[in-house]
């Protein structure tokens, strides 16, 4: 059974694609989103987990934490876009348990994604996940397999690269149709021979 800990973990992973659309509107450059992430998952993750307990809403908890985030790093880069305050108000983040659907929605794209994960190379998928999932920066993972900084940076493109055609693959494919992984020792379905 899943401890409160873990359940915490979880939902604030699921929230991923939420949190990362409404810091996109601050930061539209990837290499600032990626870092306002980072810092909303260490922030997140930071709490202790006695506090956890008292949080009623993960994702109220997670969207005003990224805001507050997303706040003070306006406030050092000087530029605030035009409709910063305005999409502030609008942000309605319901104090109640997300619907159904929006549960369903972001359980699927997790599967997606991990299914995506699953077909890459070992070391780009090791890349991927400290990166992507644990935060770390692109020079602590290179420290960590004793490679450069630039090695970390192409496996995260290629990760990136090949978890896109996976999923533009996987909408293509028919429905009810598997994409398949060649790690597993199984052939693409387009690859088939006739």
């Amino acid at each position: 059974m899943a401890g409160a800990d873990d359940i915490y973990i979880n939902e604030i992973l699921r929230l991923e694609p939420l949190l990362r659309a409404y810091l996109h509107k601050f930061a539209p450059r990837l290499a600032d989103l990626d870092d306002l992430m980072q810092e909303t998952y260490a922030r997140l993750l930071g709490v202790a987990p006695q506090e956890r307990l008292a949080i009623k809403s993960t994702q109220a908890f997670a969207l005003t934490t990224a805001r507050n985030i997303a706040v003070d790093w306006v406030r050092r880069s000087k530029t605030v876009p035009f409709d910063f305050v305005e999409d502030l108000e609008a942000l309605n983040v319901s104090q109640n348990e997300s619907s159904v659907e929006q549960l369903v929605n972001a359980h699927q794209e997790l599967v997606r994604l991990a299914r995506a994960v699953a077909t890459l190379p070992q070391r780009c998928a090791q890349v991927f996940t400290l990166r992507k999932v644990y935060g770390l920066t692109q020079e602590e993972i290179a420290t960590h397999f004793g490679i450069s900084v630039s090695t970390v940076e192409n496996q995260l493109v290629k990760a990136v690269k090949r978890c896109k055609e996976y999923a533009e693959r996987e909408a293509a494919a028919p429905a009810g149709a598997a994409v398949s992984s060649r790690r597993h020792g199984r052939r693409w379905p387009w690859k088939r021979k006739p």
